[in-house]
């Protein structure tokens, strides 16, 4: 694991991958426990959301819960954002046959849709040091035709959206949209189209993974294949970051997410901030481990 580079690459990029966490075949025997934890009553009587969208079942799927405290992913995070490190949401993006892409979108403090605020609010900065970052792993084979995702590698250096904008959520809108989102609608620069040679599509085995900050210009390819694509989000801030601040709840997607069961996870070092509600264990009573702080802060 050679962090310098990471952090160099990911300067130049805004995302670094894919790695390998696990071997394919072990992903998939891996990813098939999940599967059947998800179908369990009793699992989804633990939810923390009470709705479609399968947010933050780390708090209540076992094998979740040991995933999102990973070192093969959070020593990189730490290398990025800090060595204090928080989960602070994580989330399904599957892919069926049939599907259309995803289009192109870039957020910082997740202010979507016709929110007055972000869910993420900075009370330090460091520079150079992203504010979020996310690991996306592929529980299956994500290839172009299947739906990988695509970036633009360096976007993360300007905004070419403003995500204070308000949009309109759009349940029948397909096509170029993040779930019914369009974020042509909030384009500073409504002729702006990214060239074909600057988009690099993240094509990953089963098992592997990447690191990216939201404000790289991020989307995916359709699905023209005949096999499911499946990825896993980690969404992790530096525990300077405020999440959800003063919010009992919040729109999206067309439903609204109440926040008493919410709670960020401390999945490196150690806490000093005490901005947020941290859950120590899972919804079943099993610690979370937190990695040990890196020597070398940055």
């Amino acid at each position: 694991m050679n962090l310098d580079a990471d952090r160099a690459a990911f300067a130049e990029q805004g995302y670094i991958g894919p790695f390998t966490l696990w071997e394919p075949e072990e992903m998939k025997a891996w990813w098939k426990i999940q599967r059947k934890a998800l179908l369990d009553p009793e699992n989804n009587a633990r939810k923390a959301f009470d709705n479609p969208v399968n947010y933050d079942r780390h708090l209540d799927i076992p094998g979740l819960s040991k995933l999102i405290t990973e070192p093969e992913i959070v020593r990189r995070k730490q290398a990025l954002i800090g060595s204090d490190v928080i989960c602070w949401r994580t989330e399904f993006f599957p892919k069926n046959p049939g599907d259309t892409g995803t289009g192109w979108h870039q957020v910082e403090t997740y202010a979507i849709g016709e929110a007055d605020k972000g869910m993420l609010e900075a009370t330090d900065r460091v520079p150079g040091n992203p504010m979020e970052l996310t690991a996306w792993v592929a529980f299956t084979e994500a290839t172009i035709q299947n739906g990988c995702m695509k970036v633009i590698p360096g976007s993360h250096r300007e905004w070419r959206y403003d995500e204070t904008a308000p949009m309109k959520w759009n349940n029948a809108a397909k096509d170029n949209s993040f779930f019914g989102y369009n974020y042509n609608d909030i384009k500073i620069d409504k002729n702006w189209d990214p060239d074909q040679q600057d988009v690099r599509h993240l094509e990953m085995k089963p098992g592997e993974f990447i690191i990216f900050t939201a404000r790289c210009i991020h989307g995916s390819n359709p699905n023209i294949s005949n096999r499911q694509r499946m990825g896993f989000a980690i969404r992790t801030v530096p525990t300077h970051v405020r999440v959800y601040g003063g919010m009992t709840e919040f729109e999206e997607f067309g439903h609204r997410f109440n926040l008493d069961r919410h709670g960020c996870v401390l999945v490196a070092g150690q806490d000093d901030h005490g901005l947020n509600r941290l859950h120590g264990e899972n919804f079943w009573g099993e610690p979370f481990t937190p990695v040990d702080r890196l020597e070398r802060t940055v």
